[in-house]
């Protein structure tokens, strides 16, 4: 389910990767939803998401994410929330091996017309402060929207 706050939303810009950078602070020990949101104008126009990783910065730099650069092949650790039918072009967003920031494999948003739901849930310690930083970009047209969330 999609969060209806925001860390940051997007549209047609960064139109070449770039590295985005949030910190998070904990408010509570648990456990938190790392959520990304991406809705293309259509399967030609879409985003590319590389090289994820949320850090506990009190805690030495521990990586909190299990396959943020999605080199595990596969979708391991993370969880795609929307199927290919809520998509009007019936592709849904997956792990794909062109486009890639500095990898191998990437993950492309290409949902049309709705969003397609990118999440990993991981630990989070009250008090800690955490740092967000991904690699985006998108082929670019007024119709696209992205999102990233910490709930």
């Amino acid at each position: 389910m999609p969060s209806s706050a925001r860390i940051a939303t997007y549209t047609t810009s960064p139109t070449t990767y770039q590295r985005q950078m949030y910190n998070y602070t904990a408010i509570s020990t648990g456990i938190v939803l790392l959520e990304f949101g991406f809705k293309a104008k259509n399967p030609s126009f879409t985003w590319h998401l590389d090289d994820v990783s949320v850090i506990d910065i009190n805690a030495s730099g521990i990586e909190m994410l299990l396959n943020g650069n999605f080199e595990a092949a596969s979708l391991v650790g993370w969880q795609i929330a929307c199927s290919s039918q809520s998509c009007l072009s019936g592709k849904q967003s997956s792990l794909v091996q062109t486009n890639c920031h500095n990898s191998s494999n990437c993950y492309e948003g290409a949902c049309q017309g709705n969003y397609d739901y990118l999440h990993q849930y991981f630990n989070v310690t009250i008090g800690h402060i955490y740092t967000l930083s991904f690699w985006l970009y998108t082929d670019g047209d007024v119709k696209q929207e992205a999102y990233v969330n910490i709930s």
